[in-house]
């Protein structure tokens, strides 16, 4: 989800989001927003894919892990 921080808190609240894709770039600005609110609970998700592009910024994707169901597979 692109654009808006208000919209992605909501699903993550709400619970709607079973993939995120993360964008690090190499730059450190020293503040900004954050990406995640602090949760009653934790969000347990694992690494499915990793790439770097030839400018250095890591591409990453994460698939929520839900107890006692298997990850899913397309």
């Amino acid at each position: 989800m692109l654009g808006s921080g208000v919209l992605v808190q909501t699903l993550i609240e709400h619970d709607l989001i079973d993939e995120y894709r993360l964008f690090v770039h190499p730059l450190v600005l020293g503040s900004g927003k954050r990406l995640f609110r602090q949760a009653s609970q934790p969000i347990r998700l694992r690494l499915t894919e990793c790439a770097q592009t030839t400018a250095g910024v890591l591409m990453l994707t994460y698939e929520r892990e839900y107890p006692g169901r298997p990850p899913c597979r397309a």
